[in-house]
């Protein structure tokens, strides 16, 4: 199906979600993640610790993201509003990433893996 949406979109008669990719990678993303830890035996309960701090970056990101709806109406200046911004959510990104390997260490470590 994704190969036909690219050739639909190349050829203009899709238009084109970037939106709906980024879902469909995330979701790819965790799909493997999730995959990669039953591999080395977690339980259900565990992954879900761990996709719960994907779940909570995903929420701070988007908390992120709302704040910038606006700020280009009547502001000289949304340049360094939106810097500001997406250094929060890079910043959230690397955190959240730390957080997950803090997780599935802590969880090997209980387990005695």
């Amino acid at each position: 199906m994704k190969f036909f949406r690219k050739i639909g979109e190349f050829l203009g008669l899709v238009e084109e979600n970037k939106t709906a990719e980024i879902m469909e990678q995330r979701d790819g993303i965790k799909g493997t993640l999730v995959k990669n830890l039953k591999g080395i035996g977690f339980t259900d309960d565990e992954i879900n610790e761990v996709l719960a701090i994907i779940t909570k970056a995903e929420e701070d990101v988007q908390v992120q993201k709302d704040m910038l709806i606006g700020t280009n109406i009547n502001n000289p200046n949304p340049n360094a509003i939106m810097r500001e911004k997406f250094a929060e959510i890079r910043r959230i990104q690397l955190q959240s990433g730390e957080d997950i390997k803090a997780k599935i260490a802590e969880i090997k470590a209980r387990k005695g893996m």
